[in-house]
Formats: structure tokens, sequence, C-alpha cells
């Protein structure tokens, strides 16, 4: 139950973070590569807690 918690936790911060990286004034290809990077370190959290990592 309580990684079910963390995912949620995790998927809604990313979703915050993502939304904030879209409304920073930086151009476009740099908005891309951050939103990936952020989307891998959720991946990565919920992996390693998961203990697929």
């Amino acid at each position: 139950m309580s990684l079910l918690i963390l995912i949620l936790v995790v998927l809604v911060l990313l979703g915050l973070a993502l939304y904030a990286v879209q409304k920073m004034p930086i151009p476009s290809p740099i908005n891309w590569i951050l939103q990936v990077i952020l989307v891998v370190i959720a991946i990565y959290a919920i992996g390693t807690r998961a203990g697929l990592f």
C-alpha cells in the first residue's frame, strides 16, 4: 500500500514539475530535454523504491 501512495505522490509532483517547466520562458529544445529528464527521474525513483533497480 505504501508503494501505491509513493507512486501517486511521485506522479502528482511530476505533473506539477512538468507544468512549471512548460510555463518557463526557455527555448523549446531545452524545455523538451528538461521534461524528459524529469520523467526519467520519476521512473527511477519509483523503480528504486519498488526494487526494480
